[in-house]
């Protein structure tokens, strides 16, 4: 995490976001990430600081948290997800804005990247805790027995990946074009993830880490990434399998850079700075650029449960994921074998 001066004067709208609700800000170093939030989400990040530090490594950088007003968050402006028609009737591309002034202050997990491709992976069957009222818990049970979250303990919740200037065709209803200074993404809404059952989720993941040209640059790529995500979501499931809490809707973010040239170009750079490092001066380094990144996040709905054993729901998801990433990396094995 840069060591940068957090100016909440600066606070704009922020746009890396796959998923999750509107309203979420940055400051004008991009390296932090501002939004609304619940006070267990707050209390949540502070046990971890206070009481469960192992953790920390696998959750974005806890900064802190603000106060904001309508007038304040009005003038920073919003990410506007916007709507969609889909077959079922309208829906946003992002939930709804949280109606609250308590913002939380937390690591950008996209600074660092030139062309982040990001995917927000919800975990858990159970997508509601013990608060929500009947007519929500109806809602999101349907939603998870309808979906992966049902069979696999997981499902896409969003994901937008870095295409270069080309514009490819494909259904308006699950995903949308977008530029971002100059370059072109797609990002999927939350529409994308829903239509995948158990058998073939594993096209999402195709489609988030492997662009349809298949250069045996991107098959390299492809190779060392996905052996980076398994790795990072292995040791996640086994952090969490020693803690006893609950996570409703939390998530996995996976992100890697997206720009094949820039990939190479930050894996030279990295190897360089192995090669010539301090043990004593590491202050550069949290500056570097980066190829890829696995965190948790979204703990609106986390408690801890003493006596209550691991969280199943969400571990399930995690050990679901780590399956479709062993698998493809077979397939991406095989590509390689081909090319």
């Amino acid at each position: 995490m840069p060591k940068k001066q957090f100016d909440p004067s600066s606070l704009t709208a922020f746009g890396n976001a796959a998923a999750g609700h509107d309203g979420v800000l940055s400051d004008d170093s991009g390296a932090v990430v501002v939004k609304p939030c619940t006070q267990a989400e707050i209390a949540f990040y502070e046990t971890i600081t206070a009481e469960h530090q192992d953790l920390a490594p696998h959750l974005p950088a806890f900064m802190g948290q603000l106060q904001l007003s309508a007038d304040q968050q009005q003038d920073a402006g919003t990410a506007e997800s916007g709507f969609i028609q889909t077959a079922t009737g309208v829906e946003r591309l992002h939930g709804r804005k949280l109606a609250t002034e308590l913002h939380i202050v937390l690591e950008n997990i996209t600074y660092g990247f030139k062309r982040p491709n990001v995917l927000d992976l919800k975990l858990g069957a159970q997508l509601w805790d013990e608060a929500a009222k009947p007519e929500k818990r109806a809602r999101l049970d349907e939603v998870s027995a309808a979906t992966t979250s049902g069979t696999l303990g997981f499902r896409i919740a969003g994901m937008r990946t870095y295409k270069g200037d080309s514009k490819e065709s494909v259904p308006e209803d699950l995903k949308e074009y977008t530029e971002d200074n100059g370059a072109g993404y797609w990002v999927y809404n939350k529409m994308y993830g829903r239509k995948f059952s158990a058998k073939n989720v594993e096209e999402g993941f195709l489609a988030y880490i492997l662009p349809a040209s298949k250069s045996k640059p991107e098959l390299e790529r492809a190779k060392e990434i996905v052996t980076y995500f398994l790795g990072e979501v292995n040791d996640i499931q086994k952090a969490f399998e020693t803690k006893e809490s609950r996570m409703y809707s939390a998530s996995i973010l996976l992100v890697y850079e997206g720009d094949i040239d820039e990939y190479e170009k930050t894996k030279a750079v990295l190897s360089a700075g192995k090669e010539t490092e301090d043990d004593d001066d590491d202050d550069d380094e949290e500056d570097l650029p980066k190829l890829a990144a696995v965190k948790m996040i979204d703990f609106a709905h986390a408690t801890w449960h003493p006596g209550k054993g691991p969280d199943e729901n969400s571990i399930r998801g995690m050990r679901s994921t780590a399956t479709i990433l062993e698998e493809l990396l077979k397939k991406v094995d095989a590509d390689l074998e081909k090319a």
